[in-house]
């Protein structure tokens, strides 16, 4: 099973102090592999850039992406048509909060992650 993280997600775990990849871990119960790909990190250098709370967020989410086992794939294009894309191709799941990706994502009948409340993510 892969695991497909967008860019908003990976800057839950700073804005709401969630750790997602231990809460991934409780929700799949099956092996899978989390994979970012590369138009997200770029999204989230440019982010990083920035000053306030989002800036720090993507500076944590890098941080955080370097320090875990995801792995890293090239991406070209758009980010979310990208992650339309090979979500549908590969079966896969999409952790992502951006209602409009959601609301493609649903159209296609892929299974996505995102924050449920303030301290736990589901499936929607």
């Amino acid at each position: 099973m892969i695991i497909v993280l967008d860019t908003n997600f990976l800057l839950i775990p700073f804005q709401f102090k969630i750790d997602v990849f231990r809460q991934i871990e409780g929700i799949l119960e099956v092996p899978h592999e989390i994979v970012v790909p590369s138009g997200v990190l770029s999204e989230l250098r440019k982010l990083s850039k920035g000053h306030g709370k989002e800036g720090a967020a993507a500076r944590f989410a890098l941080k955080l992406v370097e320090s875990s086992k995801v792995r890293k794939v090239r991406s070209t294009g758009n980010v979310d048509d990208w992650i339309v894309r090979y979500a549908t191709k590969e079966e896969a799941i999409v952790c992502t909060n951006d209602v409009g990706l959601r609301h493609r994502l649903k159209n296609e009948g892929v299974k996505m992650i995102a924050l449920r409340s303030r301290a736990r993510l589901g499936v929607v």
